[in-house]
């Protein structure tokens, strides 16, 4: 408003209640008179009586979330979890921003935006955007450990969420030297981390390779099934290695842990067994795979077929998607949401 209106023209607005000062951000927004008076001044409907919200962050971090949220609904785990203790072996996911406003926040600052759970694992889950600023990684790490060490997980990692691997990757691969602060940027933190790290976008994409680590032992069962009668046993002292096709290590890569793939390409080229074999996701290979490893040398990429994966998941759809039916009580009566009127109703 300070853009558009002129000081008197503000000071009138705010004696006649139409507008108001913020007195923590120092912007000016509308007052219910205000709206009130926009809304019978133009056509009903345009202008439904609610609060204008100015923060652009705050709603593009709630959207951020939603997005997430729905990219797991789609792939079959629990969303409406109330507490990090219901979470059992999953899959399933929790936001900590729950827990705001429910005395002390056993999270404090942290960045993470969810926690979900797997298959017997547990990950800490950031949403990047190329606006995410620093984060304590320390603090990050003793609150991830703190607030799951009841849950008895067979295995914690790290879930490097967003809307596209190009915008991820982006802030994971992007180094600041940081010398003796607290505070450092996604790509230092993402080096420093110690624990599995998986790239998931929330698409189509994302949610069926989500709804593939949810299953039990799912590197081993589709790595059968893609390598099928060419599958070799890798040898134990090749980590990260699934199997040996062709006589080229092969890494099921749908989980999206580039670590695990560098270092599996580096291993193979020390011991002269390389290029390495790549199956993922048709999603994967294209936005990420294809360009990073197979056009440079490092790897031969192969998609994941709908036979293996329908093979896979069996009689299981692999993406939920909720009934168009109509809800039935006990009772057999029809629960029924009217819809909600745009104009000061409910």
């Amino acid at each position: 408003m300070t853009e558009i209106f002129s000081q008197t023209e503000l000071q009138n607005l705010v004696g006649a209640g139409l507008i108001k000062k913020h007195g923590g951000s120092g912007a000016y927004i509308l007052t219910g008179k205000g709206n009130k008076l926009l809304d019978d001044a133009f056509v009903s409907d345009i202008l439904p009586y609610i609060q204008r919200s100015y923060r652009d962050a705050d709603i593009q971090r709630r959207l951020n979330i939603a997005s997430l949220l729905l990219t797991f609904y789609r792939s079959g785990a629990d969303v409406f979890t109330t507490g990090i203790d219901a979470l059992g072996q999953g899959p399933g996911i929790f936001l900590p921003s729950n827990t705001r406003g429910r005395g002390a926040n056993p999270w404090a600052n942290t960045r993470i935006a969810a926690v979900a759970s797997m298959e017997g694992s547990v990950y800490a889950i950031h949403h990047i955007r190329s606006d995410n600023g620093k984060l304590l990684f320390a603090d990050e790490l003793a609150a991830f450990s703190r607030n799951t060490a009841r849950m008895q997980a067979g295995r914690q990692a790290f879930l490097f969420a967003g809307e596209s691997y190009a915008e991820i990757l982006s802030e994971l691969e992007h180094r600041e030297d940081s010398p003796g602060d607290r505070l450092i940027g996604y790509g230092e933190a993402y080096q420093r981390l110690r624990m599995d790290a998986h790239l998931v976008t929330c698409d189509t994409t994302g949610a069926l390779q989500l709804a593939i680590m949810a299953r039990p032992d799912y590197r081993r069962r589709l790595t059968r099934l893609a390598v099928q009668s060419k599958f070799v046993p890798p040898p134990e002292d090749f980590p990260g290695c699934d199997a040996f096709y062709e006589g080229a290590p092969f890494l099921l890569a749908a989980d999206m842990d580039l670590r695990r793939i560098d270092a599996a390409i580096q291993t193979a080229y020390e011991r002269g067994c390389y290029p390495v074999v790549l199956a993922a996701l048709a999603g994967q290979a294209e936005a990420v795979l294809y360009a990073r490893y197979r056009d440079t040398g490092k790897a031969r990429v192969f998609r994941l077929t709908n036979s293996a994966l329908r093979e896979f998941f069996g009689a299981d759809a692999p993406l939920y998607a909720p009934s168009h039916q109509q809800f039935l009580t006990a009772k057999g009566g029809v629960i029924d949401a009217p819809l909600i009127q745009a104009h000061r109703k409910t």
